[in-house]
């Protein structure tokens, strides 16, 4: 049987192969090429083989690649790569990476799909499969007539070079984002949508940039119109990806239907063939989406799913969401200094962009921590290094009512909660803990919260499963809030009591130092507050560091001193 794909590129390959010779324009530049407009790059037009071919299936890329090169067919190995470049990246990446290395300068330079193949898989990934900050640029845009070149080629070059910015950290791979989107959007010659067939898989690479930029909003889109255009054949991983990251990102800002409906197709069948790494990075994706979904939840499994997230992302790009996850169960668990260790291990491992979503994530985790500690003016300064984005989590926004409700009063708080719940794009994190902030705002002012505006919360937190954002408000502000049905019995670690401003100790604080006071050793205080030994550890500290002291009994006799914990009777 022959391959499908010789069906449709019979007429192609040979203008490819002498594409190198016709193409020179006798420049020593090597990447000074022009390429006639009319030549059509046989891979990216799967689609356009006749109908009934399609039913034909084809053999696999990777077994006629790998029997090529035990037959050292350079030649039917450089085209089977050019033909299939896509299909062999996500199933067979040893495999293709070993068939490049052998190919010869000529068979590689006379073909440019190969050009770029060559020098983006030789440098994408570290020998331990994590993504390399130093990948190489394949071709330069800047020296290059882009005009000369078929629509296709144009497209692959912006997109490396778009993926190329992005694993650097550079935020330049926004604005290639935007350039390629607009190109991807644009119909072909006939007036055909999409231009070519490589365009899904283009626009889930320009949705992940707009994903790790900060953009959710734009990111969700682009997933989600990538996922209506029929994929190249034999890529249904194109497909899988798409919805996996636009589970991601809709996990994060708390569309959980989205992320429930692709979790229970993955549960219920596999994904398709996938080789490594990409393996690893869709199981570190899927373990984000299941993190982010439970620690909504307060599920209690969520420290394990945690955990899981955070090591099959490490060295991966969608390793911020993985973070994410595990920020906001710390904040909720009351353990506000592992927010700030774990924050800080992230700023000294990875070289965080601003204007990231990275570097939202840590902005914001170290604000609110920041806030629930007491350390009001520390937490401005915080806040002052980052500026919101559109169409973002909308988390610094959050943040900074929370500031303006604890340094300026309910009033200010209340106005700008309610400036922020009818923005457009703010998803149903943002929105509800606005709302919850509101709240507590009115409580503050009025002694009582407005029904009209506390109504909807009750429905839509339980609908939705956003059981996390009543631990960051006080019980008696949730007590106001009707119609939290199936609310999940999880105890509480933030402002269990009010908070004393003597020695700026935390609501949790103050409840670990009247734990030191009675005979209970650390294990038992960590046990019977369902943290860890580490976390109590570090509350200790902190509190001898407020009251300036260095040792329990000394702590104990500073807060009896001061009234914070009553003195023994007798």
């Amino acid at each position: 049987m022959r391959d499908l794909s010789e069906d449709v590129c019979d007429a192609a390959v040979p203008d490819i192969v002498s594409l190198g010779r016709r193409a020179r324009t006798g420049s020593s530049d090597a990447d000074t090429l022009h390429f006639a407009p009319s030549i059509r790059l046989c891979w990216l037009d799967l689609e356009r083989a006749p109908s009934s071919a399609m039913s034909i299936a084809p053999p696999d890329p990777g077994d006629l690649l790998a029997a090529a090169l035990e037959r050292d067919d350079l030649s039917t190995a450089g085209q089977l790569i050019s033909q299939h470049l896509w299909q062999l990246m996500q199933k067979d990446w040893g495999l293709l990476s070993k068939a490049l290395v052998r190919l010869p300068d000529d068979i590689v330079e006379r073909d440019p799909v190969l050009r770029i193949a060559k020098e983006f898989v030789g440098s994408a990934f570290l020998p331990g499969g994590a993504m390399n900050p130093a990948v190489q640029l394949a071709v330069d845009p800047r020296r290059i007539d882009l005009k000369s070149l078929p629509d296709p080629l144009v497209d692959l070059i912006l997109s490396q070079e778009m993926v190329a910015h992005r694993m650097r950290g550079d935020l330049d791979a926004v604005k290639v984002a935007r350039r390629l989107r607009q190109r991807l959007d644009r119909p072909d010659e006939q007036g055909r949508r999409p231009a070519h067939a490589a365009v899904p898989m283009h626009l889930l690479h320009v949705g992940i940039t707009e994903a790790l930029a900060g953009d959710c909003r734009q990111a969700i889109g682009d997933f989600s119109k990538g996922r209506m255009l029929p994929h190249p054949d034999g890529l249904p991983v194109i497909d899988w990806d798409l919805d996996l990251k636009r589970a991601l990102v809709s996990a994060a800002i708390g569309q959980h239907s989205e992320a429930d409906r692709v979790l229970a197709v993955a549960a219920a069948e596999e994904g398709p063939e996938v080789g490594e790494p990409f393996a690893t990075f869709i199981r570190g994706t899927v373990a984000a989406i299941r993190a982010l979904l439970a620690v909504d939840r307060l599920d209690p499994d969520a420290p394990e799913l945690v955990q899981e997230a955070l090591e099959l992302n490490d060295g991966a790009e969608m390793w911020p969401f993985a973070l994410l996850a595990s920020t906001r169960w710390m904040t909720a668990t009351g353990d506000l200094v592992g927010v700030l260790d774990a924050i800080d291990k992230a700023e000294t491992l990875e070289q965080i962009p601003a204007a990231s979503l990275a570097f939202e994530v840590a902005t914001v985790a170290r604000a609110k921590a920041l806030m629930l500690l007491g350390e009001l003016a520390a937490a401005a300064r915080v806040l002052d290094q980052v500026d919101e984005r559109p169409g973002g989590l909308f988390a610094i926004a959050v943040a900074r009512i929370r500031l303006t409700l604890l340094e300026e009063g309910p009033e200010p708080a209340i106005a700008a909660a309610r400036r922020l719940v009818v923005r457009r794009g703010v998803g149903p994190t943002a929105r509800v803990e606005a709302l919850l902030l509101e709240a507590w705002a009115q409580k503050a002012l009025l002694g009582a919260v407005e029904p009209t505006r506390v109504a909807p919360l009750g429905p839509v937190i339980a609908r939705k499963g956003l059981w996390r954002l009543l631990q960051l408000v006080p019980e008696h502000v949730v007590d106001d809030v009707p119609g939290l049905v199936g609310r999940a019995d999880f105890p509480r670690q933030l402002f269990l009591t009010e908070p004393s401003i003597g020695a700026g100790l935390s609501a949790v604080e103050l409840e670990v130092l009247e734990a030191l006071a009675g005979p209970a050793t650390l294990a038992e205080i960590a046990k019977s507050r369902f943290v860890s030994l580490n976390t109590v550890k570090t509350q200790v500290a902190s509190i001898y560091r407020r009251l300036g002291v260095h040792g329990r009994r000394a702590a104990v006799s500073e807060a009896m001193r001061r009234g914070l914990i009553a003195r023994p009777r007798g």
